[in-house]
């Protein structure tokens, strides 16, 4: 008897686990759509045992400027005819690219009203020159949640485990694989809403009303 109820107990916890966790990969400064799945489980578990693969949001985001969107990709030290791990991706540094996004971030959000105070957190991680583009992205997330007022449950994958995750690759630079609920807020530029940016383009307009916009988004993977 005893047994038995220990198993349905393990059953259930596994069950309960499978629901509350999510296996996804790691963004850089992550898309508002990308941020409001998240926070819709209690455990979030990133995939770094993976192939690291090119032309994905992992180290680039989009942004809004005054000639639409703009990509800002963070360049990575290049290991020719070798497959890297995502947990092994270096970030190159002989090119400036820090300075370049500061820039875009100054033009694109230096009007905005709370870019006084979110911008000089993003300037000292930029300042700390992570080795790691995991390490980085991590840094930059935490930062985005603490911003937000919330906070992530996160671990990292101990080997590839997110081949079966209907999360993993959901959000994709080339590939429309989701449906989202209308949302706006105003912007620093044009006259028609411009969805899908970085979570920054919301946080550095609305401030901590952010968190209320991300918890109300609908999310439903494409057929």
């Amino acid at each position: 008897m005893k047994f038995i109820i220990l198993e349905n107990y393990l059953i259930i916890l596994q069950i309960s686990t499978l629901f509350l966790g999510m296996h996804i990969e790691l963004h850089y400064l992550p898309s508002i759509e990308y941020i409001s799945l998240i926070l819709q489980k209690e455990e979030i578990i990133f995939e770094i045992f993976e192939n690291f693969p090119k032309q994905t949001f992992r180290n680039r985001c989009e942004i809004l400027t005054s000639n639409g969107k703009l990509t800002l990709i963070i360049p990575q030290v290049h290991q020719h005819g070798i497959k890297t791990l995502t947990k092994d991706i270096q970030i190159d540094y002989s090119q400036n690219w820090q300075k370049q996004h500061i820039g875009a971030f100054q033009a694109a959000y230096g009007k905005s009203a709370y870019y006084e105070y979110f911008a000089p957190y993003l300037w000292n991680i930029f300042s700390k020159k992570q080795k790691f583009l995991v390490d980085l992205n991590i840094e930059l997330l935490e930062l985005i949640f603490k911003f937000l007022g919330s906070s992530c449950q996160f671990k990292f994958s101990s080997d590839f485990e997110s081949k079966d995750s209907i999360y993993y690759n959901l959000i994709h630079p080339k590939v429309q694989k989701i449906n989202v609920s209308d949302y706006s807020y105003q912007q620093c530029f044009g006259m028609e809403f411009v969805e899908s940016l970085s979570v920054v383009d919301l946080v550095m307009n609305r401030g901590r009303d952010s968190l209320s916009i991300l918890k109300s988004l609908n999310i439903e993977q494409n057929a």
